[in-house]
């Protein structure tokens, strides 16, 4: 069933008052009715086809990342409709993603005080499902800006209020508010992500949801929605491909945007970032030198991220003094924290791996996990280990395997890694690493015998109880099985996978990820 937005009487008659209000609009009768009938999903936020171009053209230049344009674009909205939130709404949204970007002030602050002012904006407007959904993203927005400074608390009593509101428009709607369902996804997603330390905060706050009903959610926004759907998209090609094991098509979905849409350096670039996710080293590099393209151009704006990420792509073809380049530069660059423990460890394997031992000790003692990250953590430790001594061989197979297999050439991952399997002086840390990476390539290839074998040579020997190869083989061996239609045995491993509550490498994810696969496995057994 098609979900229409649908407006309140009230409403629409005030809508239609304000029409008559503005000198701009005092076109003759005929005219007036083309301009109510152009509004499409817009109906009941602006209060005319003019304002409906406007905020359309400025919202497409946010999408595209031309954020001066689509700031100035929001504010002309705001003086041709003032009675309006949606320039309000327009400047709260491009000053939350720069703060997401820029991180430093005076960014979070310009935030903080146009989000008040929407909010003032929403206080003095009728009642409606434009304006329940708009206190949702106001809230949504609040609440994403204090998780990225690590204001739970914040952010939880944020996130609260939008799930409310979103539930409000959607859920709970006698005709349900198709825009909603990006904001009704994300707090679902959330929900059922939230690792088992912060459960006391969800079950304070009253979160309730699951993965899959927030991938169906955002999968409605990004079919149904007209101007949430590009948003709703990202969102589900993110939670796909870190909670979902891709099965939701979410990257193709987002290659699909990248089609429609390209010109946009954000869609490009967060193409290229899933392309990495799903191993395509190659296509990920396309993408990636393209959005480097498109920032270059002097009406977009900046997105330092992208050279991190595109020394990654760099990285995992075997190009490491290219790669060091490009993550050294983002380091230089790096606006705040994001990526910058990630990007300071793998510049020190590049430089390494290339022949240049001193720099990449250098980067290795910079490397610190500033942030309550998996991946931050990971790094640090990891830095730790490469200062102790040169790359052995043995290390240097792993890392050049690993390499191998995430730029999706699995077939010289198993050779490489071999000389690690067989190394019997190596402790048991590095030859666990070495048989789970060989397992992964093992079951990219579809040799599941082989795949599990190795996994479960990683869980029998796991070595360091705080490396990731042990519980990782243990979620591993149920992909295997869910794969095959083998349930049981794969519901067993995920169960398995999740009792251990250890804070080992990338913990958090592993639990989001398993509890994901059950919900999978539970829609599947009916």
């Amino acid at each position: 069933m098609r979900v229409r937005s649908r407006l309140a009487p009230r409403w629409r008659s005030l809508a239609a008052a304000a029409c008559l209000a503005v000198p701009v609009f005092s076109a003759p009768a005929v005219a007036q009715a083309t301009a109510e009938a152009d509004l499409g999903a817009l109906d009941g936020l602006v209060p005319s086809a003019e304002a409906a171009d406007l905020f359309r053209q400025s919202h497409a230049a946010l999408m595209d990342w031309r954020l001066d344009e689509a700031e100035a674009g929001f504010r002309r909205l705001g003086a041709l409709a003032p009675e309006s939130p949606a320039g309000a709404y327009g400047l709260n949204k491009v000053a939350l993603w720069r703060a997401i970007v820029l991180e430093r002030p005076p960014f979070p602050q310009r935030f903080y005080a146009l989000n008040d002012s929407l909010g003032d904006v929403l206080r003095t407007s009728p009642d409606g499902p434009w304006r329940t959904h708009l206190e949702g993203e106001r809230d949504l927005h609040r609440a994403i800006l204090h998780v990225r400074e690590e204001s739970f608390a914040s952010a939880g009593r944020a996130f609260h209020s939008a799930c409310g509101e979103f539930k409000a428009t959607t859920r709970d709607a006698a005709t349900p508010f198709t825009e909603s369902y990006l904001g009704r996804g994300t707090c679902l997603v959330a929900a059922g992500a939230i690792p088992s330390e912060y459960k006391w905060i969800a079950a304070i706050l009253g979160f309730r949801g699951t993965i899959q009903e927030g991938l169906d959610a955002l999968a409605l926004a990004a079919t149904e929605a007209e101007i949430a759907a590009p948003e709703a998209t990202l969102f589900l090609a993110l939670a796909d491909a870190a909670l979902n094991e891709r099965q939701a098509g979410g990257t193709d979905r987002l290659g699909e945007l990248v089609e429609a849409r390209p010109e946009s350096a954000l869609f490009r670039y967060l193409y290229g970032v899933m392309l990495l996710e799903e191993r395509n080293a190659a296509g990920a590099e396309r993408q990636l030198r393209r959005a480097a393209e498109l920032v270059a151009q002097d009406d977009v704006a900046p997105l330092p991220f992208v050279d991190h990420h595109l020394g990654i792509a760099l990285f995992r073809q075997d190009r490491f003094e290219e790669a060091a380049d490009h993550l050294e530069r983002y380091l230089r660059e790096a606006p705040g924290n994001a990526l910058v423990a990630q990007a300071g460890l793998h510049a020190g394997l590049a430089r390494e791996l290339a022949g240049d031992r001193r720099t990449a000790e250098r980067h290795y003692r910079r490397v610190r996990a500033t942030r309550d990250n998996d991946a931050d953590q990971q790094a640090e430790r990891e830095a730790e280990r490469r200062l102790d001594h040169p790359l052995t061989e043995t290390e240097r197979a792993i890392v050049l395997g690993a390499a191998a297999y995430d730029g999706g050439r699995y077939e010289a991952a198993v050779s490489r890694l071999q000389p690690a399997l067989g190394d019997r002086e190596a402790d048991a840390t590095l030859r666990a690493e070495a048989a789970y990476r060989t397992g992964r390539a093992f079951q990219a290839l579809g040799n599941d015998h082989e795949a599990l074998r190795h996994y479960r040579l990683a869980v029998a020997r796991p070595g360091d109880p705080l490396a990731k190869w042990g519980p990782w083989a243990v979620y591993h061996i149920g992909e295997v099985h869910e794969a095959a239609g083998e349930y049981a045995e794969a519901r067993a491993a995920y169960e398995r996978a999740l009792e251990n509550d250890a804070e080992f490498d990338y913990h958090k994810s592993l639990e989001q990820r398993a509890k994901a696969a059950l919900e999978r496995i539970g829609r599947e057994e009916g």
